[in-house]
């Protein structure tokens, strides 16, 4: 009878298993580390769902060969769910906000007790005195079988010690999802300690890993909408402060004065500045990158209507190496704005150069505009509270969208050079 229910348990934890890991692999609002956390997750308790229903299998026969299988299921079947709790130290250090989570303490101290539990392990193969299974395929719980739940119960409580340490850092569904996980399989470890022979632990642990997930994955669906929105209004904001009214009366300005000295160029000049505004609203409903190469004509567009104000004391240099890869959109002109405002415009002589430069690295591309202007203070604020042409919002797109980063070095009285880092994997 308790073969039969083991066997139940089993097959059901190997079904909740199989559908969390399909389930994980084709959801595509899930942030790739969490992603990557929930395959592990689920591909260790498949593996365990798997030892534990070959194991129930097995039991059904007698002689020596199937006591050296029975011993060889076990232990995996034992050894797995130990790595799922390690595994959920990790990643409760990484929710917490933690990204480089291995250099933790916390989860050095959960490693240890991991290699004593495996340590455990690696011993009963050896002796009778935890566990054992003798040459009919009979299995036999030793005198010291309590030591084998120890060293999980060790690393559950310092999960606990740590989820309440740190709730603040998490999200109320997040919260939930660990507090679940922690209590749940304690629970059924509790219970299987007292009823010999029933694995609630494996069950507990399945019914636990996919409620987690379920939790995780309303978060990041939540996260990812609000994301959308974030984006949507950084790309606003983004456009308003690139087409403000200076600039626009000042373009006007210079086209209305060519109307009359050079009516050819004038004609250019109107188409360049329609096509410039059309690429900025255009840029409104682009939510994912977009070439390089269209960012570049944009960011084009811009410094020539700035040369028809400015004439010979605006300089522009490409230095362009590499061209072929992709970046969100409103991230390279923000900057060419910014080098010729603060940076050209800030001179005394008025006169100076912007150059915008591209190189391809091993891990990522890197895009850098550089002015010789009188240097600036990236946190200085205009007078009506904003900071630079949005350099703040240009970070932020970089970061949701591409995981990229933008770095501001100053020199005063040397120049100001913004780059751009865009990691290969996400362009």
């Amino acid at each position: 009878m308790i073969d039969y229910i083991n066997f139940c348990i089993g097959t059901a934890a190997l079904t909740i298993s199989t559908l969390g890991l399909l389930q994980v692999l084709i959801s595509r609002h899930f942030e790739k580390t969490v992603k990557a956390f929930f395959i592990l997750f689920f591909s260790m308790m498949v593996g365990g769902a798997f030892f534990s229903v070959t194991d129930q299998y097995l039991s059904m026969y007698r002689g020596p060969i199937y006591a050296r299988l029975a011993r060889i299921t076990l232990f995996w079947e034992s050894l797995l769910p130990a790595v799922i709790i390690l595994l959920l130290t990790a990643f409760l250090l990484y929710s917490c906000g933690e990204p480089d989570w291995r250099r933790s303490r916390v989860f050095h101290v959960t490693a240890v007790i991991g290699a004593v539990y495996c340590g455990l392990l690696i011993y009963t193969q050896f002796s009778t005195q935890i566990y054992s299974i003798d040459e009919n395929n009979i299995y036999q719980r030793g005198p010291y079988y309590p030591l084998l739940l120890v060293p999980a119960i060790f690393i559950m409580v310092v999960n606990v010690i740590v989820l309440w340490k740190r709730r603040s850092s998490l999200s109320r569904k997040q919260r939930i999802a660990f507090w679940v996980y922690t209590v749940v399989p304690t629970v059924s470890m509790l219970i299987q300690m007292r009823f010999y022979g029933i694995y609630t632990i494996l069950l507990g642990s399945s019914i636990a890993v996919f409620f987690m997930f379920i939790m995780i994955s309303m978060d990041q669906t939540e996260h990812y909408y609000r994301q959308l929105q974030e984006n949507s209004r950084m790309r606003t904001e983004v456009l308003l402060s690139q087409i403000h009214p200076h600039f626009l009366y000042n373009t006007l300005g210079a086209i209305q004065s060519l109307c009359k000295t050079d009516p050819p160029v004038a004609e250019k000049a109107v188409a360049k500045f329609s096509r410039y505004l059309r690429g900025n609203m255009n840029a409104l409903n682009q939510e994912e990158p977009i070439p390089f190469t269209q960012e570049l004509a944009h960011t084009r567009l811009y410094l020539e209507l700035e040369q028809l104000r400015y004439e010979d004391a605006l300089q522009v240099c490409y230095d362009l190496g590499c061209t072929e890869f992709q970046i969100p959109t409103l991230t390279l002109q923000p900057l060419a704005e910014n080098a010729v405002r603060h940076g050209v415009r800030g001179k005394l002589s008025g006169r100076g150069t912007v150059t915008i430069s591209t190189r391809e690295f091993p891990g990522c591309y890197k895009i850098v505009v550089t002015d010789d202007g009188p240097g600036l203070d990236p946190q200085q604020e205009h007078s009506d509270g904003k900071t630079h042409i949005g350099l703040e919002n240009v970070k932020e797109r970089l970061r949701f969208t591409v995981n990229g980063q933008l770095d501001i070095d100053s020199v005063p009285g040397k120049g100001t050079s913004a780059t751009i880092t865009l990691p290969k994997k996400s362009t």
